[in-house]
């Protein structure tokens, strides 16, 4: 008699990796520069912008279930300190409030957010924002993005 094998977890869906992932456009209303070169291994997304604009990669709509997190790496740019609001739609409406984060200065660090805390777990999502609050946002960076 065969065993049932335990499920396996789907593998990382790409957001972008120095380019777009399959399925994915540009569709922000910051200033955003794709694959730019900073003199490094990655070609990260940079982005400034007014208060409220955002860098929004969208997709098709597609099902979240089998992911738990959105991981990507960030950068705060010279000035750093920035905030910035991660949410996740759903057909086509941001879902709030969102998750901020602080950018660290000339830093790249590594965020994990949990697809629950986006009000993302096992929904039809087609798409992500990461929004600047109420003031201008310098230049900053984002690279690796995935959900796992």
């Amino acid at each position: 008699m065969a065993q049932d094998s335990a499920p396996t977890a789907p593998q990382p869906m790409v957001i972008y990796d120095d380019v777009l992932g399959a399925g994915w456009s540009n569709w922000s209303w910051a200033k955003t520069t794709l694959s730019t070169d900073i003199g490094a291994d990655v070609k990260p997304i940079s982005m400034q912008s007014e208060p409220w604009q955002a860098l929004y990669l969208q997709h098709a709509p597609f099902s979240t279930a089998g992911y738990s997190k959105m991981t990507f790496y960030v950068n705060g740019g010279a000035a750093g300190g920035q905030n910035i609001s991660v949410k996740a739609l759903i057909g086509d409406k941001p879902v709030d409030p969102g998750y901020t984060i602080r950018l660290n200065a000339n830093t790249w660090n590594v965020v994990e957010i949990p697809l629950a805390d986006l009000g993302a777990a096992n929904q039809t999502v087609n798409g992500f924002w990461w929004q600047a609050q109420n003031q201008p946002v310098g230049t900053w960076y984002i690279t690796v993005i995935q959900l796992e």
